[in-house]
């Protein structure tokens, strides 16, 4: 990262900055351990909005939880880019009206080729706090 400047972006910035990115990682507890997953995601009225498989262990793990979620866009030399984590409470959608919405969204219309199958569900993360670096010009 040699010459590269870092700089620390606001609140409203890292929400901006999540809008672009599309995959990121959910870190919660499982078992009294820390787990991350990988997962498909929009931003939604400031909140992460994931797609998850319905038979994956994460809407369990996650539901009325407090949870970390991180994203990034980086170059490949490290030079230029971004990362952001948030922090908030994670909920499940479960109105049927939001959940078709949700399900037709061209970035959640289909599930990412890691997904393993089953009816997918629709998680929500709350942000209550938003940290993130920018590096040299990344937008």
């Amino acid at each position: 990262m040699g010459g590269s400047r870092a700089e620390s972006l606001s609140h409203g910035e890292c929400l901006r900055l999540l809008g672009r990115a599309g995959v990121g990682r959910v870190v919660y507890t499982k078992h009294a351990m820390p787990a991350i997953d990988l997962v498909a995601y929009t931003m939604r009225e400031g909140a992460v909005i994931i797609r998850s498989p319905g038979d994956s262990e994460l809407p369990a793990a996650v539901r009325n939880a407090v949870v970390a979620f991180q994203a990034d866009r980086l170059s490949a030399d490290l030079a230029d880019g971004w990362t952001v984590s948030v922090v908030g409470h994670a909920t499940e959608i479960s109105d049927r009206t939001e959940v078709t919405e949700l399900a037709a969204l061209p970035e959640l219309s289909a599930p990412p080729p890691w997904a393993t199958s089953g009816a997918d569900r629709f998680l929500k993360i709350t942000v209550k706090l938003a940290s993130g670096t920018r590096m040299g010009d990344g937008r």
